[in-house]
């Protein structure tokens, strides 16, 4: 298997790709009722990641310095398409199609949530959630909609305390029925990935490849999916935050010896800023994403990596989780938004647009991804 057997993979290879939470600084880890979750990558909240009315115009700027791909983390329900936004409900096609003009690729998530559901018998309720965001994806067309270039079932199974691969599969299982429903032709679906974590499991010297074995276990035995999913639908993902030198050699011995037809990219790829560590200071974190940068070009199976993560986390998280970001809050506001008036909840409350400032990682990010 190679990247040009995996239905429309090859239009945004190589991946220069970060991790994209744009929350605002008013946010918490437990969201206020005018979030209700971390999904700011839609139409209520166009202020953050564009560039009319005064916007941030994050997309723009991360274009500007050669990003062409998205992990997104959350996408909340989408209303039917055409349809005013309801309860609880989000509509990215705006966000899609700023990220479309600028040759932006996204990672759609079905995310953590929904697995969770599954676990707990919510079936019916999930694969309805699943139809609506194809239903999105799709926008009335057998075309995906420009921007969406990816689905992301899940992010680290393997980690899970509250659902496990059975149900990434089955959610998998969800999002074929809802493109058969919908009469999408198979060269016009998207790949699929679901990212696992770096830990070893039972193979020490290959971290994240026990999981990706135990996926592709469970896939080619589910009667819907089978070895024609993985085949030409599946693309593994990893989220590494080992050296450079440890992921060359992952890239082009480990990966490939166990897989070397099998496409993979880097989901997540970074590291924390933390006394005693690797990374002490944002210049030292600069220079260590620079040196993984360095060591880990495209080539054979390895289709490039997003950075984790875009901002510092700071507004959700505590201590060096908080620190991985190429940004961080300045303190100050661009300007604020306005949830609009009849959306609920939250309809008619503010959200702050922050400043944000560039850390040394960016110029790292900056100069690999424009070379």
């Amino acid at each position: 298997m190679s990247a040009s057997n995996i239905t429309n993979l090859s239009k945004f290879i190589p991946i220069r790709g970060v991790s994209y939470s744009p929350a605002p600084s008013d946010d918490t880890p437990a969201p206020p009722p005018k979030y209700f979750d971390t999904d700011f990558t839609n139409s209520t909240f166009p202020l953050i990641w564009g560039q009319a009315n005064g916007g941030r115009g994050d997309i723009n700027n991360l274009a500007g310095i050669g990003i062409n791909f998205l992990h997104l983390y959350n996408w909340s329900v989408p209303p039917a398409p055409g349809t005013p936004l309801g309860e609880y409900q989000r509509n990215h096609l705006p966000f899609l199609e700023e990220c479309a003009q600028h040759n932006v690729n996204v990672l759609v998530p079905i995310s953590n949530y929904f697995m969770e559901q599954i676990h707990q018998g919510n079936n019916s309720q999930v694969k309805e959630n699943i139809l609506a965001m194809v239903t999105e994806i799709y926008n009335g067309s057998t075309t995906p909609v420009a921007g969406a270039g990816m689905w992301g079932i899940a992010n680290e199974y393997d980690l899970a305390a509250r659902f496990d691969v059975n149900d990434v599969v089955q959610a998998m299982v969800y999002l074929i029925e809802a493109e058969q429903s919908l009469n999408i032709p198979a060269d016009k679906v998207l790949p699929i990935t679901s990212p696992v974590s770096f830990a070893v499991g039972d193979l020490p010297d290959a971290p994240g490849i026990a999981a990706i074995q135990k996926l592709q276990q469970a896939i080619e035995a589910n009667s819907t999916l089978g070895k024609a999913f993985w085949s030409t639908r599946f693309v593994a993902s990893t989220n590494p935050f080992n050296d450079g030198d440890f992921l060359h050699t992952y890239i082009t011995e480990t990966f490939p010896h166990y897989y070397p037809d099998l496409p993979f990219f880097f989901a997540e790829m970074g590291i924390e800023i933390k006394s005693g560590g690797q990374a002490s200071n944002p210049d030292q974190q600069a220079t260590y994403v620079l040196d993984q940068l360095n060591k880990t070009r495209v080539s054979g199976n390895f289709l490039g990596h997003c950075i984790f993560q875009f901002l510092d986390q700071s507004a959700m998280k505590a201590g060096t989780e908080a620190t991985f970001g190429m940004t961080k809050y300045a303190g100050s506001t661009l300007t604020n938004g306005t949830i609009p008036s009849d959306y609920i909840p939250g309809g008619g409350q503010s959200y702050p647009v922050d400043e944000l400032t560039l850390k040394p990682l960016y110029e790292s990010v900056k100069s690999i991804y424009l070379s």
